[in-house]
């Protein structure tokens, strides 16, 4: 399909969530891959909560790369920092492609 803009309905399933709508509210067909990128936009948008949620202490630069991870391989903290890197990174991208400025 020429033109399709293939994180459209994940974007709009991810401001769907942000604005408190239920996954059920998903107005795209069962089966279908626009029902699926919505639910994966919604559920990425609760899981970006979730995250800030359970680490709020853990800050990182905006340019922080992955390998900047203060904390050694194989720990606890290790995994909780790259967590939260991705989940930054991510939001960074979305934001941009959004135009919502910084998160």
């Amino acid at each position: 399909m020429a033109g399709h803009d293939p994180d459209r309905e994940e974007d709009e399933g991810y401001l769907a969530a942000q604005a408190g709508l239920a996954a059920e509210q998903n107005p795209y067909p069962s089966g279908t891959l626009r029902f699926d990128h919505w639910r994966r936009g919604w559920h990425i948008a609760n899981m970006e909560a979730r995250i800030d949620q359970e680490h709020p202490g853990i800050t990182i630069k905006s340019n922080a790369m992955l390998t900047d991870n203060p904390h050694p391989r194989g720990t606890i903290r290790y995994e909780e920092w790259r967590d939260v890197w991705h989940v930054k990174q991510a939001k960074a991208r979305r934001a941009r492609r959004l135009g919502l400025g910084r998160c």
